[in-house]
């Protein structure tokens, strides 16, 4: 049985790197129903990770240990944030991770409309969830279009 360790002693650090080998594949092979494959995540990361709309942090405990991701792209012409994954080492997950990626996105939002830019967001999160019945534990509810696959 995994002892379940407090979420909110993580901090969420903006990942900076030029590739995402420093974050370690289990916390993105873990993530359900992704369509891609670690093995291409980390191709092509240095491609993407240029890209000013994606933004990445890393969950680190007191020892400065990865303990969890936080992958977003920023929608400008919806003006919302896409979470793509949010991965914690099972001790830590649960809905206080959930509340605290949450909040903390929400945060995010806040200061990123206060920044001098043109582009403004709205206080909405697309989450992308093979579990949504997870997302609804925390407020979370079904958007009026979904996402198919053809």
């Amino acid at each position: 049985m995994i002892a379940m360790l407090d979420f909110n002693e993580l901090k969420f650090v903006k990942f900076e790197a030029s590739d995402l080998y420093e974050i370690p594949a289990y916390l993105f092979e873990q993530v359900p129903g992704k369509s891609w494959t670690v093995k291409r995540l980390y191709k092509f990361a240095p491609t993407f990770l240029i890209n000013s709309s994606i933004r990445f942090w890393t969950l680190v405990d007191d020892k400065g240990l990865v303990k969890g991701v936080l992958w977003i792209v920023i929608d400008l012409l919806s003006q919302k944030l896409n979470v793509i994954v949010f991965s914690v080492d099972k001790e830590y997950q649960g809905r206080s991770a959930l509340k605290g990626a949450r909040d903390f996105l929400r945060q995010f939002i806040k200061d990123f409309n206060e920044t001098k830019t043109d582009t403004k967001l709205k206080a909405k999160i697309n989450w992308v969830s093979a579990e949504p019945w997870e997302l609804h534990q925390i407020g979370g509810r079904r958007p009026k279009t979904i996402l198919m696959e053809v």
